[in-house]
């Protein structure tokens, strides 16, 4: 009779060495980020400041990733809810806010360049400065979102589990 190894070790990895939790944390943060990012861009869209849409997008997302991650993720809870709701709540009103003054920073910095960065190549259509002008919101909050993704999980964990982890 062969002995079973089991698929995943106490301390979040698979049997490989491999780190689950974050593989798995990553996905969930991924369906997240598609709810955060679809609303910051209907926002954009609709004329709302990139920080307003940002704090907006990003609190669904994140109320998504912490409501299924808690359940899926994080399964040595050591946190009340009550508890981990109000901790997480802080920590995202504090992320949240420093990430959405941060896209909007980029976003105004991308838009400041992009009229130089159009000339230096010598590129006059007004299509393509509009094209790109819209893509400045997007770009922006794609550039910052793999800081924020994993500054959550670091948060996830030390919020449900009281423990810090980094994979």
């Amino acid at each position: 009779m062969t002995e079973r190894t089991p698929l995943h070790g106490h301390d979040g990895t698979e049997a490989s060495g491999r780190p689950v939790r974050l593989h798995r944390f990553a996905l969930l943060s991924g369906i997240g980020w598609l709810i955060d990012f679809a609303i910051f861009n209907l926002l954009v869209a609709l004329g709302v400041g990139l920080f307003a849409a940002n704090a907006i997008g990003a609190t669904c997302g994140v109320s998504f990733v912490f409501v299924t991650g808690r359940r899926y993720i994080f399964r040595d809870v050591r946190t009340g809810m009550a508890a981990a709701i109000l901790a997480y709540a802080v920590w995202n009103l504090l992320a949240i806010t420093a990430m959405s003054w941060a896209i909007a920073w980029l976003g105004e910095l991308i838009a400041a360049l992009l009229p130089t960065l159009l000339r230096a190549l010598a590129l006059s259509d007004p299509r393509l400065a509009a094209v790109l002008h819209a893509l400045v919101a997007p770009v922006a909050k794609i550039a910052l979102t793999p800081v924020s993704m994993y500054a959550n999980f670091v948060a996830m964990g030390l919020i449900v589990e009281r423990r810090l982890h980094f994979v």
